[in-house]
């Protein structure tokens, strides 16, 4: 009994070290709320939580399970994550969460949980923009533009000849997307099919299953140190995940990421991407706006577009707000390619 009691206060004093370490007098929650919290859990779960705190997510498969009364997850994202959010709606569940559909129970894994992203844009410029622009298409070879920067062809195969180096493959019916990784204006890899629901794309953290970029750097051509400086950036990277009102992208690296994609864009003429702050998650492609979208001729500098189409650049953003006026002078970029072509 003494050994279990020793462990038990073990788990509980590395809880506490963490939340003071994280800012305890910028925290909403008190501290009497977080060792009520702490006094619900068993020593299984105080040693679940304990690993998720203390690696930030990196091992936070497990749940965390608690009756929802009186929204304990919020109290535990307040606690060690974010002590400035005040209410369940501004949260949404990542993927990795296997409790989603517990009628009875809710996960308090605050490393389950991620900070929605309100719509209106976010675009601070990391250094000023040049005093001019010339169009992308004078400054870019056709073999280094995006798949989604090709002339289109609308059909039910995927797009997949449209890309630099040729590919031509018929699209899984069982896929709902495919990834390219760019670095710069050249591609890296091959394509990745994804047919799971949810996906991960990390830098050099893996995160179960999915895309891990250092291992297709290893097949880079031998790129600048910017690019070697912003893939050491990028760790826990982005889970994507197709839900019921479109595509979210949760950004769980320890910096911003940009997205770009027609239904998030107010102005075709001018694109300018969306800044996802880390730990928030925002939906990139909405279905019912796409289909809307899809009866107009949309274009930029490059000449048709696709508008199932979505492009995430890590740690850099471009457009008008930046000195990279397009995301081929982003370091490292991410293009998902959607299926089918409607």
């Amino acid at each position: 009994m003494f050994m279990f009691g020793k462990r038990r206060s073990s788990f509980t004093r590395r809880l506490e070290k963490a939340r003071k370490r994280r800012g305890d007098e910028t925290r909403r929650s008190s501290e009497d709320e977080a060792k009520g919290f702490l006094k619900k859990l068993n020593d299984d779960q105080l040693e679940i939580l304990c690993t998720a705190v203390e690696g930030r997510g990196r091992d936070a498969s497990n749940c965390v399970l608690l009756p929802p009364e009186n929204q304990p997850h919020v109290l535990c994202c307040q606690t060690w994550r974010w002590p400035d959010v005040h209410d369940s709606g501004e949260l949404k569940r990542l993927p990795v969460c296997s409790s989603v559909a517990d009628p009875v129970y809710i996960c308090c894994n605050p490393f389950h949980w991620s900070r929605i992203c309100m719509p209106n844009r976010i675009c601070m410029p990391d250094s000023p923009p040049p005093p001019y622009s010339r169009f992308a298409k004078e400054r870019l070879k056709p073999e280094d533009r995006a798949p989604s920067e090709m002339p289109l062809v609308c059909r039910d195969t995927y797009p997949g000849s449209l890309t630099t180096d040729g590919e031509d493959s018929m699209m899984n019916p069982r896929e709902w997307c495919k990834l390219a990784y760019w670095e710069l204006a050249q591609r890296v890899g091959p394509l990745f099919p994804v047919e799971m629901p949810s996906v991960n794309v990390f830098g050099d953290v893996p995160i179960g299953d999915g895309l891990c970029l250092k291992t297709l750097a290893h097949h880079s051509f031998s790129p600048p140190d910017s690019v070697r400086r912003t893939r050491c950036k990028i760790g826990l990277g982005v889970t994507l995940s197709r839900e019921d009102d479109g595509v979210w992208v949760y950004n769980r690296s320890e910096n911003p990421v940009f997205v770009n994609s027609l239904t998030l864009e107010e102005d075709p003429d001018s694109p300018s991407p969306t800044k996802v702050p880390a730990d928030y998650c925002l939906c990139v492609f909405d279905p019912v706006k796409a289909s809307y979208q899809n009866h107009w001729n949309f274009a930029n500098c490059y000449g048709p577009i696709d508008t199932n189409s979505v492009r995430i650049s890590f740690v850099k953003g471009w457009g008008r707000h930046y000195s990279r006026q397009e995301i081929t002078s982003c370091p490292c970029w991410l293009e998902i390619l959607l299926a089918p072509c409607r």
